[in-house]
Protein backbone atom coordinates (compact mmCIF):
# COMPACT_ATOMS: atom_id res chain seq x y z
CA UNK A 1 0.00 0.00 0.00
CA UNK A 2 0.70 3.81 -0.61
CA UNK A 3 -0.35 6.81 -0.05
CA UNK A 4 -1.66 8.02 -2.83
CA UNK A 5 -4.11 10.74 -1.58
CA UNK A 6 -5.14 13.14 0.99
CA UNK A 7 -6.01 12.37 4.75
CA UNK A 8 -3.87 9.30 4.94
CA UNK A 9 -6.65 7.91 2.63
CA UNK A 10 -4.68 4.84 1.60
CA UNK A 11 -5.25 2.84 -1.97
CA UNK A 12 -3.69 -0.03 -3.83
CA UNK A 13 -1.11 0.78 -6.17
CA UNK A 14 -0.91 -1.67 -9.08
CA UNK A 15 1.09 -2.76 -11.66
CA UNK A 16 -0.64 -3.40 -15.15
CA UNK A 17 1.13 -5.81 -17.78
CA UNK A 18 0.61 -6.17 -21.00
CA UNK A 19 2.05 -8.49 -23.54
CA UNK A 20 0.66 -7.63 -26.93
CA UNK A 21 1.29 -10.68 -29.35
CA UNK A 22 0.07 -10.96 -33.15
CA UNK A 23 -3.20 -13.00 -31.88
CA UNK A 24 -3.91 -12.28 -28.85
CA UNK A 25 -3.25 -9.16 -25.82
CA UNK A 26 -2.93 -10.64 -22.27
CA UNK A 27 -3.60 -7.94 -19.58
CA UNK A 28 -2.35 -8.91 -15.82
CA UNK A 29 -3.35 -6.58 -12.93
CA UNK A 30 -1.07 -7.42 -10.24
CA UNK A 31 -1.25 -5.56 -6.15
CA UNK A 32 2.20 -5.74 -4.94
CA UNK A 33 3.60 -9.85 -6.11
CA UNK A 34 0.24 -11.32 -6.55
CA UNK A 35 -1.40 -11.43 -9.70
CA UNK A 36 -4.75 -10.21 -9.20
CA UNK A 37 -6.50 -11.08 -12.52
CA UNK A 38 -5.91 -11.62 -16.36
CA UNK A 39 -7.89 -10.87 -19.47
CA UNK A 40 -6.94 -12.95 -22.50
CA UNK A 41 -8.53 -10.14 -25.84
CA UNK A 42 -7.98 -10.69 -29.64
CA UNK A 43 -5.39 -8.71 -31.31
CA UNK A 44 -6.60 -5.73 -33.31
CA UNK A 45 -3.39 -4.38 -34.98
CA UNK A 46 -5.44 -1.44 -36.01
CA UNK A 47 -6.28 -0.32 -32.05
CA UNK A 48 -6.13 3.42 -31.72
CA UNK A 49 -5.61 4.82 -28.60
CA UNK A 50 -8.42 5.73 -27.30
CA UNK A 51 -9.89 1.96 -28.10
CA UNK A 52 -7.19 0.98 -26.05
CA UNK A 53 -7.99 3.22 -23.39
CA UNK A 54 -11.31 2.07 -23.25
CA UNK A 55 -10.53 -1.60 -23.08
CA UNK A 56 -8.09 -0.55 -20.31
CA UNK A 57 -11.06 1.48 -18.45
CA UNK A 58 -13.68 -1.41 -18.79
CA UNK A 59 -11.07 -3.68 -17.56
CA UNK A 60 -10.52 -1.80 -14.23
CA UNK A 61 -14.23 -1.45 -14.00
CA UNK A 62 -14.32 -5.29 -13.74
CA UNK A 63 -11.80 -5.52 -11.46
CA UNK A 64 -13.34 -2.14 -9.54
CA UNK A 65 -10.26 -0.23 -9.74
CA UNK A 66 -9.64 3.46 -10.62
CA UNK A 67 -7.25 4.61 -13.06
CA UNK A 68 -5.48 6.50 -10.01
CA UNK A 69 -4.53 3.49 -8.60
CA UNK A 70 -2.35 2.21 -11.40
CA UNK A 71 0.98 2.96 -10.36
CA UNK A 72 3.07 1.28 -12.81
CA UNK A 73 2.62 -0.03 -16.30
CA UNK A 74 4.90 -2.31 -18.11
CA UNK A 75 4.67 -3.47 -21.98
CA UNK A 76 5.73 -6.14 -24.07
CA UNK A 77 5.04 -6.03 -27.63
CA UNK A 78 6.29 -7.70 -30.89
CA UNK A 79 3.39 -5.71 -32.77
CA UNK A 80 5.61 -2.55 -33.59
CA UNK A 81 2.38 -0.46 -34.75
CA UNK A 82 0.60 -0.94 -31.28
CA UNK A 83 3.78 -0.06 -29.23
CA UNK A 84 3.24 3.52 -29.13
CA UNK A 85 -0.32 2.88 -29.32
CA UNK A 86 -0.35 1.68 -25.84
CA UNK A 87 2.47 4.03 -24.84
CA UNK A 88 0.21 6.65 -25.44
CA UNK A 89 -2.76 4.81 -24.08
CA UNK A 90 -1.67 4.61 -20.61
CA UNK A 91 0.70 8.17 -20.45
CA UNK A 92 -3.12 9.77 -21.54
CA UNK A 93 -5.63 7.61 -19.33
CA UNK A 94 -3.38 6.36 -16.80
CA UNK A 95 -1.05 9.57 -16.48
CA UNK A 96 1.68 6.21 -16.34
CA UNK A 97 5.04 6.44 -18.60
CA UNK A 98 5.11 2.97 -19.13
CA UNK A 99 8.71 0.85 -18.99
CA UNK A 100 8.89 -1.28 -22.89
CA UNK A 101 10.41 -4.49 -22.81
CA UNK A 102 13.73 -4.33 -25.05
CA UNK A 103 17.39 -5.72 -24.38
CA UNK A 104 18.20 -2.08 -23.70
CA UNK A 105 16.63 -1.97 -20.21
CA UNK A 106 17.73 -3.34 -16.87
CA UNK A 107 17.15 -6.93 -16.55
CA UNK A 108 18.36 -9.92 -14.21
CA UNK A 109 19.61 -12.20 -17.38
CA UNK A 110 22.30 -11.43 -20.03
CA UNK A 111 20.71 -11.46 -23.85
CA UNK A 112 24.00 -13.27 -26.07
CA UNK A 113 22.51 -13.14 -29.23
CA UNK A 114 23.98 -11.79 -32.48
CA UNK A 115 21.48 -8.96 -32.73
CA UNK A 116 20.22 -8.59 -28.87
CA UNK A 117 17.57 -6.02 -30.15
CA UNK A 118 15.88 -8.43 -32.74
CA UNK A 119 14.84 -10.74 -29.34
CA UNK A 120 10.94 -10.15 -28.74
CA UNK A 121 9.72 -8.69 -25.86
CA UNK A 122 7.39 -11.60 -25.13
CA UNK A 123 10.71 -14.26 -25.05
CA UNK A 124 12.57 -11.50 -23.16
CA UNK A 125 10.23 -11.68 -20.74
CA UNK A 126 10.08 -15.63 -20.68
CA UNK A 127 13.61 -16.35 -20.20
CA UNK A 128 13.68 -13.36 -17.01
CA UNK A 129 10.74 -15.74 -15.62
CA UNK A 130 12.31 -18.88 -16.18
CA UNK A 131 15.98 -18.13 -14.87
CA UNK A 132 14.17 -16.24 -11.88
CA UNK A 133 11.67 -18.80 -10.77
CA UNK A 134 13.44 -21.68 -11.67
CA UNK A 135 17.03 -20.82 -12.60
CA UNK A 136 19.25 -22.68 -15.21
CA UNK A 137 19.96 -24.37 -17.25
CA UNK A 138 16.45 -24.02 -19.06
CA UNK A 139 14.38 -24.15 -21.82
CA UNK A 140 10.88 -22.33 -22.13
CA UNK A 141 8.31 -23.60 -24.99
CA UNK A 142 5.76 -21.29 -25.88
CA UNK A 143 3.04 -22.30 -27.84
CA UNK A 144 1.42 -18.94 -29.46
CA UNK A 145 1.12 -17.41 -32.60
CA UNK A 146 4.68 -18.94 -33.62
CA UNK A 147 6.09 -21.98 -31.48
CA UNK A 148 9.28 -20.29 -29.79
CA UNK A 149 12.14 -21.93 -28.03
CA UNK A 150 14.04 -20.09 -25.76
CA UNK A 151 17.30 -21.48 -24.06
CA UNK A 152 18.97 -19.69 -20.53
CA UNK A 153 22.16 -21.23 -19.38
CA UNK A 154 22.71 -21.92 -15.91
CA UNK A 155 24.66 -18.30 -15.61
CA UNK A 156 21.63 -16.60 -16.68
CA UNK A 157 22.54 -15.59 -19.88
CA UNK A 158 19.71 -15.94 -22.88
CA UNK A 159 21.44 -17.55 -25.37
CA UNK A 160 18.63 -18.10 -27.91
CA UNK A 161 16.78 -20.44 -29.56
CA UNK A 162 14.28 -21.61 -32.14
CA UNK A 163 11.12 -20.16 -33.96
CA UNK A 164 8.61 -22.42 -35.49
CA UNK A 165 4.89 -21.78 -36.81
CA UNK A 166 2.11 -22.30 -34.64
CA UNK A 167 -0.13 -25.32 -34.96
CA UNK A 168 -2.94 -22.65 -35.76
CA UNK A 169 -0.79 -20.48 -37.86
CA UNK A 170 -0.14 -23.73 -39.89
CA UNK A 171 -3.91 -24.26 -39.82
CA UNK A 172 -4.61 -20.97 -41.65
CA UNK A 173 -1.87 -21.19 -44.03
CA UNK A 174 -2.80 -24.54 -45.18
CA UNK A 175 -6.22 -23.48 -45.48
CA UNK A 176 -5.44 -19.97 -47.30
CA UNK A 177 -2.63 -21.72 -49.53
CA UNK A 178 -4.81 -24.89 -51.09
CA UNK A 179 -8.36 -25.09 -52.41
CA UNK A 180 -9.70 -28.03 -51.16
CA UNK A 181 -8.31 -28.13 -47.55
CA UNK A 182 -10.32 -26.10 -45.08
CA UNK A 183 -9.05 -24.63 -41.39
CA UNK A 184 -10.04 -26.71 -38.67
CA UNK A 185 -9.40 -26.18 -34.86
CA UNK A 186 -6.68 -27.74 -33.14
CA UNK A 187 -7.06 -30.41 -30.71
CA UNK A 188 -6.17 -34.08 -30.82
CA UNK A 189 -7.77 -36.23 -33.54
CA UNK A 190 -9.49 -39.56 -32.90
CA UNK A 191 -6.50 -41.42 -34.28
CA UNK A 192 -3.25 -40.82 -36.27
CA UNK A 193 -5.09 -42.17 -39.54
CA UNK A 194 -7.62 -39.51 -40.21
CA UNK A 195 -10.80 -41.16 -41.81
CA UNK A 196 -12.03 -37.50 -43.32
CA UNK A 197 -9.75 -34.48 -44.28
CA UNK A 198 -10.53 -32.67 -41.14
CA UNK A 199 -9.31 -35.45 -39.16
CA UNK A 200 -6.24 -36.06 -41.22
CA UNK A 201 -5.37 -32.40 -40.91
CA UNK A 202 -5.90 -32.76 -37.73
CA UNK A 203 -3.46 -35.74 -36.67
CA UNK A 204 -1.28 -33.71 -39.23
CA UNK A 205 -1.31 -30.37 -37.67
CA UNK A 206 -1.45 -31.90 -33.47
CA UNK A 207 1.14 -35.11 -33.73
CA UNK A 208 3.17 -33.21 -36.12
CA UNK A 209 3.83 -30.22 -33.47
CA UNK A 210 4.54 -33.09 -30.74
CA UNK A 211 7.10 -34.66 -32.59
CA UNK A 212 8.47 -31.42 -33.69
CA UNK A 213 8.76 -30.12 -29.96
CA UNK A 214 10.06 -33.24 -28.57
CA UNK A 215 12.86 -33.46 -31.15
CA UNK A 216 13.39 -29.56 -31.04
CA UNK A 217 14.08 -29.95 -27.25
CA UNK A 218 16.06 -33.18 -27.40
CA UNK A 219 18.61 -31.50 -29.93
CA UNK A 220 18.92 -27.97 -27.79
CA UNK A 221 18.93 -30.15 -24.72
CA UNK A 222 22.01 -32.12 -26.18
CA UNK A 223 23.86 -29.39 -27.61
CA UNK A 224 23.52 -28.12 -23.49
CA UNK A 225 24.81 -31.26 -22.27
CA UNK A 226 21.69 -33.07 -21.53
CA UNK A 227 21.03 -30.86 -18.71
CA UNK A 228 17.77 -28.92 -18.61
CA UNK A 229 14.27 -27.95 -17.30
CA UNK A 230 12.05 -27.86 -19.60
CA UNK A 231 8.70 -25.83 -19.10
CA UNK A 232 5.62 -24.57 -21.23
CA UNK A 233 3.92 -21.54 -21.55
CA UNK A 234 1.31 -20.36 -24.36
CA UNK A 235 -2.07 -20.20 -25.07
CA UNK A 236 -2.34 -24.07 -26.55
CA UNK A 237 0.46 -25.29 -23.93
CA UNK A 238 -1.90 -27.15 -21.71
CA UNK A 239 -3.15 -29.06 -24.80
CA UNK A 240 -0.08 -30.45 -25.69
CA UNK A 241 1.77 -31.39 -22.45
CA UNK A 242 0.53 -34.48 -21.27
CA UNK A 243 1.62 -35.79 -24.75
CA UNK A 244 4.91 -34.45 -25.19
CA UNK A 245 8.02 -36.25 -24.11
CA UNK A 246 9.95 -34.16 -22.36
CA UNK A 247 7.85 -31.11 -20.39
CA UNK A 248 7.92 -31.06 -17.28
CA UNK A 249 5.18 -28.23 -16.07
CA UNK A 250 3.11 -25.67 -17.81
CA UNK A 251 2.66 -21.96 -16.54
CA UNK A 252 0.34 -20.42 -18.36
CA UNK A 253 1.15 -16.79 -16.70
CA UNK A 254 4.72 -16.92 -17.50
CA UNK A 255 4.99 -14.20 -19.76
CA UNK A 256 2.81 -11.60 -17.42
CA UNK A 257 5.18 -13.07 -14.77
CA UNK A 258 8.23 -12.17 -15.91
CA UNK A 259 6.44 -8.89 -16.68
CA UNK A 260 6.07 -8.12 -13.05
CA UNK A 261 9.91 -9.40 -12.65
CA UNK A 262 11.55 -6.96 -15.09
CA UNK A 263 9.10 -3.67 -13.57
CA UNK A 264 10.08 -4.27 -10.26
CA UNK A 265 13.98 -4.75 -11.56
CA UNK A 266 13.60 -1.15 -12.60
CA UNK A 267 13.17 0.24 -9.56
CA UNK A 268 16.51 -1.89 -8.59
CA UNK A 269 19.60 0.02 -7.35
Amino acid sequence: MIDRGTNNEYIRAMLLAFDIGNSNIVVGAFDDSKLINHFRLASNHRFTTDECGFMVLGILEKLELKPSQVDRVIIASVVPRLTPVFRNMSSKYLSVEPVIVSCDIKLPIKISYEDPASVGADRIANAVAAYVKFGGPIIVVDFGTTTNFDVINDLGTYLGGAIAPGPETSAQELASRTARLFEVTVDRPKSAVGRNTGDSIKSGLFYGTIGQVDHLIKLIRDELGGDARIIATGGLAEQFIRYLQYIESAHPTLTLDGLKIIADYQLSE
